[in-house]
């Protein structure tokens, strides 16, 4: 049976606060209105899968508990409530698989700007620029250059091959875990996103850093899967936030 694996991107981070793994308020929005947009597709099958990361387990909340308390026409009146990885009628935490961590962008801008290993100094830094979040895209660009560039490989604790292996072999997980589940949801970050359609359109590496940027906060990629493997369905997928512009964020 064809199964469809949702991509699930976090909601808006803390960018800028000493401890970023946390949703703004509005990142808790953005989830649930992508939760009531998704409930149509929901069913007793489902399962759902997150990253080991808080920002990731908090997204997975809010979205799945807006999913599923979301009246639908002509439903029954009984609906499963979010799942505990095979959708058996009771609430519970979805299965945990770290492989769907984000890489370590600490570590990643410390190689390339051993200074900005004191988070206080870089907070400092980028307050000074004209466009701080400009001023961090650029860095962090520069950073995820040198990172996935191949030179450096042996600074890292997980260079960009390793990291995509990760991302690989966490999608064929939840490949294999479908059964005859309809829907896998998975709550993750952008960097394995954009590493999986890196892989599934294999495009070189370089795109995949391009693809990373596009992604908005509670977007939604749809990856296929039959007996032909995986197969790219749509990407960045974010119509529940049209008409709110203040809701389309990037980090």
């Amino acid at each position: 049976m064809a199964a469809t694996i949702h991509l699930i991107r976090h909601g808006q981070a803390a960018f800028g606060a000493a401890d970023y793994d946390q949703l703004s308020e509005r990142g808790r929005e953005q989830s649930r209105l992508l939760g009531a947009a998704l409930a149509p597709l929901a069913g007793e099958g489902d399962i759902a899968i997150c990253g080991g990361m808080r920002r990731h387990r908090q997204t997975a909340e809010e979205c799945l508990a807006a999913m599923y308390s979301t009246p639908q026409p002509n439903a029954a009146d009984a609906r499963p409530s979010p799942v505990d990885g095979r959708g058996v009628g009771v609430r519970a935490a979805p299965q945990i698989d770290p492989r769907w961590n984000e890489f370590d962008h600490q570590q990643i801008i410390a190689r390339h700007k051993p200074e900005y290993a004191d988070h206080e100094h870089l907070v400092a830094e980028l307050s000074c620029a004209t466009d701080p979040r400009r001023a961090f895209q650029s860095l962090f660009a520069a950073a995820m250059t040198r990172w996935s560039g191949g030179e450096f490989d042996h600074e890292y604790s997980e260079p960009w091959p390793a990291f995509g292996q990760r991302c690989r072999d966490a999608l064929q997980a939840a490949a294999e875990a479908a059964g005859s589940s309809s829907n896998i949801w998975v709550f993750t970050s952008g960097g394995p996103i954009a590493a999986i359609v890196q892989y599934l359109l294999q495009a070189p590496d370089a795109q995949a850093m391009k693809l990373s940027w596009t992604l908005v906060n509670a977007g939604v990629t749809q990856v296929h899967v039959a007996r032909g493997g995986p197969r790219l369905s749509t990407f960045n997928g974010h119509a529940h936030l049209y008409g709110r512009a203040d809701l389309i964020t990037y980090r």
